[in-house]
Formats: C-alpha cells, structure tokens, sequence
C-alpha cells in the first residue's frame, strides 16, 4: 500500500496541535515566587538557613508542595517538601511563621495569600521535645 502525503500531513498537524494543547496546559501550573528576610538562622526541613535575604518558588497546584529556596547572598539553593496544606486566613498576608525548640527556630508555615493556602511543615526531628511558639513572623512577598 502506498502512504498517501495528504493523510501523513494531517496527521503531523494534529499531532503537532495535541503536543501545543499538553504542553500549555503543564505552563498553566500556579507557580508562586516570593522572597523573604530572616533575621536569624532557621531550619526548614533538613537544611539550616542562615541570615539574610531569600527567595522561593513553589507550585501551589503540585500534589507534592515542593518548594525550592534560594539564597540570594550566595547563591546556595535547596527544596524542602510541605507535610501539611490547610486554608491560609484570609485577612493575612503572605508570611513565613518560625516557632521555637530547643536548638533554635524553624520554619512552621508559609502562608500564600494570592493562593489562599498555608504549607505546614515539621519540627527538625533532632529533638521533638520541649518546644514553644514564636509569634515572630518574617515577612513574605508572592506574586504569580
């Protein structure tokens, strides 16, 4: 049987529609950036912030709430898994709350305003005992 050339073009822009269509939609994911100043060394997840200025990236509709963190005084990044989602107050702005145990602070939520929803995360599993909450909020900006 001979390929007939109409039928193989179409085929090829259809093909090629279908393959714009997915991929737009995977574009449209909401990807919230936003920066913040910590005023003191943090630990969020596994990795220990030092002082300074940060930026953060995170895609509020990914069933994982990874969020990638980057330093913007040295450069140094790092991504840390949300382990709990819950509706962020709607009055609040975006904010990042730390919370106090024994070996220092750590990051506890990161409220999105414009997504309307709040990543929870753990305590530092170092020492799960004796912890108290800070009500020393930092300051974070979210745009999408």
């Amino acid at each position: 049987m001979k390929p007939n050339g109409k039928m193989f073009v179409v085929r090829a822009v259809l093909f090629a529609v279908c393959a714009v269509f997915l991929l737009s939609n995977l574009s449209n994911a909401a990807t919230m950036r936003g920066t913040f100043k910590l005023p003191a060394p943090a630990h969020w997840g596994k990795m220990v912030l030092a002082p300074g200025n940060y930026e953060f990236v995170v895609d509020t509709e990914s069933a994982t709430r990874m969020i990638t963190i980057r330093s913007k005084d040295t450069g140094w990044s790092g991504m840390v898994m949300a382990t709990g989602l819950s509706d962020a107050p709607a009055a609040s702005g975006s904010t990042l709350t730390l919370a106090k145990y024994e070996d220092g602070e750590y990051v506890q939520t990161l409220y999105l305003k414009d997504a309307g929803v709040a990543l929870n995360f753990q305590m530092p599993k170092s020492t799960m005992s004796k912890f108290a909450k800070s009500n020393s909020p930092s300051s974070a900006s979210g745009s999408n």
